[in-house]
């Protein structure tokens, strides 16, 4: 079989419904399905999201790796690039869904090689949060709705599997593709649907303190992203004064209090360098 020109790379842990929503929305897109592929990493499977995916019929190519011991989600992505045909690579979460027009509008983009940002809806209890880019940089690469030549992501080594946890990989990719000197481009005609809250309100404080460590491992190696990571010891100050516990805006915007607070939380309890643990 032909290679094809784009490739999903889509990791996906106990989510089979969410998964099943999304082998639906790719089905529905207007690019030909054979010139997509979808490379799906199962990390860790106890809900059927490996038999349904064995038993799903799609138009398009997929390949479904299964990971029985959960890997990183770096380290996941990179094994699903790695299997990848296509020559532009797309990231796309388990729970995010493209619209129909998605994939033909990242692909047109690279015909001129760049990492190209789509916008984003988080859909969520009934509410709907509308991200579209207007201009975009490294800091925006994700791993909900962006395309990238599969060349460069291989030039560059791919995402750092030395981040432990959750957090930190899209930037530090975003950072090896710009030092690489690849361009950004803002797409914001390239909608996808995220299905779930905005991550900074969506009161997962594991991972927000996850995050807060990951880049003050990632300062560490990098100093000059400190202040763009939001952990030069200048802003950490200033959080910890804003983050006090009777802060006012804690009654303004639990969410995004506990969210930051949890963050600066990670990022503190990095600071002492015998923490690392052989990490960045």
């Amino acid at each position: 079989m032909a290679p094809s020109r784009l490739s999903i790379i889509t990791v996906t842990h106990n989510r089979r419904e969410l998964l099943l929503q999304k082998l639906r929305a790719l089905a529905a897109q207007t690019l030909s399905p054979e010139h997509f592929e979808l490379v799906v990493g199962v990390n860790g499977d106890a809900d059927g999201t490996l038999e349904a995916l064995q038993e799903a019929s799609a138009p398009y190519r997929m390949t479904v790796l299964s990971f029985e011991v959960p890997l990183s989600v770096a380290a996941a992505r990179n094994a699903c690039a790695a299997a990848a045909t296509g020559a532009v690579l797309y990231l796309s979460d388990d729970d995010c869904s493209p619209h129909p027009e998605t994939l033909a509008a990242h692909l047109a983009a690279q015909a001129a090689p760049c990492v190209a940002v789509g916008g984003l809806e988080f859909v969520h209890s009934g509410q709907v949060e509308t991200w579209r880019p207007k201009r975009v940089s490294f800091w925006n690469l994700n791993g909900a709705n962006v395309s990238l030549p599969a060349a460069a992501f291989r030039a560059v080594g791919g995402f750092d599997e030395r981040l432990e946890g959750y957090g930190g990989e899209d930037v530090l990719l975003g950072y090896a593709l710009h030092r690489y000197g690849l361009p950004f481009r803002a797409l914001p005609e390239a909608r996808a649907q995220h299905l779930g809250p905005n991550p900074v309100r969506g009161g997962n404080l594991h991972k927000a303190r996850s995050a807060g460590r990951n880049a003050a491992r990632i300062a560490r190696q990098h100093p000059e992203l400190a202040y763009r990571l939001g952990v030069h010891p200048a802003l950490l100050a200033l959080k910890g004064v804003a983050l006090r516990p009777g802060a006012l805006w804690r009654a303004l915007a639990p969410e995004r209090y506990a969210y930051e607070r949890a963050y600066l939380e990670g990022a503190l309890s990095e600071r002492d360098p015998a923490s690392e643990r052989g990490t960045l």
